[in-house]
């Protein structure tokens, strides 16, 4: 039977990576950079480094983006003391600004470690299990009835983004 502080553990591991999926698929990277330790590491494919490298990397490939959809699953979580290993496999789709969409089967790594009273990432390693050509747009587009998403502060789900970032500047307790 898991303790309260295991369960409490396993509850701040899930919300670590649904947050950084959201911010990174909206597009906000300070919110992303929240979810990692100031020196994790991260390897991930195309750029491997320090996490401050990898927000540099994200600056810079972002822009080729004009969007990123993360589909994760609930996280496999081995819990040791103040270190837990992490599997979460995703399903991502990224479209770039010009070219055609990439569809792949990621499974994410993570190392992650509490340090004064946090659960962030401390080491990342993404996995590429498959990839393909994403399906091409619909023959017949949804009308534009659909509320439709978008990165920063025009995405109808922005308060949400607002209200993640303002809950990590509150005081713990």
């Amino acid at each position: 039977m898991p303790t309260v502080d295991e369960l409490l553990a396993r509850a701040e591991i899930g919300d670590v990576l649904a947050r950084y999926a959201h911010a990174i698929d909206r597009g906000d990277r300070e919110l992303a950079r929240t979810c990692y330790h100031p020196d994790a590491t991260d390897d991930h494919g195309r750029f491997s480094g320090t996490v401050d490298e990898l927000f540099e990397f994200f600056e810079t490939y972002g822009a080729t983006l004009e969007s990123t959809f993360h589909f994760m699953s609930p996280p496999t979580i081995a819990l040791d003391g103040e270190r837990a290993e992490v599997e979460t496999y995703c399903l991502y789709r990224r479209q770039p600004v010009e070219g055609g969409a990439v569809f792949q089967g990621l499974r994410y790594f993570d190392i992650f470690e509490r340090r004064a009273g946090r659960w962030l990432i401390a080491e990342r390693t993404v996995i590429l299990d498959w990839e393909h050509d994403a399906p091409p747009l619909p023959a017949a587009a949804s009308p534009p009835t659909w509320v439709r998403g978008s990165r920063g502060d025009t995405d109808p789900a922005a308060p949400l983004t607002r209200s993640l970032a303002a809950s990590l500047r509150r005081p713990a307790g």
